[in-house]
């Protein structure tokens, strides 16, 4: 891990409840836990962003796959065991 920057944010008093019994889950301290979660966090949100991508590319490949049948004919064979 890089160097650390000091924050300083609000959290709601359930928050602040759970980061005290940080032994109880297991973390060395409360920073730790607050670093696991937002790693967690961006790991989400990225793939979130990729699927959001993959489904806008796929709807613009959708116009292109339903009026150029050259593109889909193979779709036919689609299940079929090659042996």
């Amino acid at each position: 891990m890089g160097s650390m920057t000091p924050k300083k944010f609000s959290i709601s008093s359930e928050q602040e409840s759970f980061l005290t019994e940080y032994k109880k889950w297991g973390f060395s301290d409360q920073s730790s836990i607050v670093r696991e979660a937002l790693d967690h966090f961006i790991k989400e949100i990225k793939t979130r962003e990729r699927k959001n991508l993959m489904k806008k590319m796929a709807g613009k490949l959708l116009v292109e796959y339903s009026e150029d049948k050259e593109l889909t004919v193979f779709t036919d064979l689609d299940g079929e065991d090659f042996i």
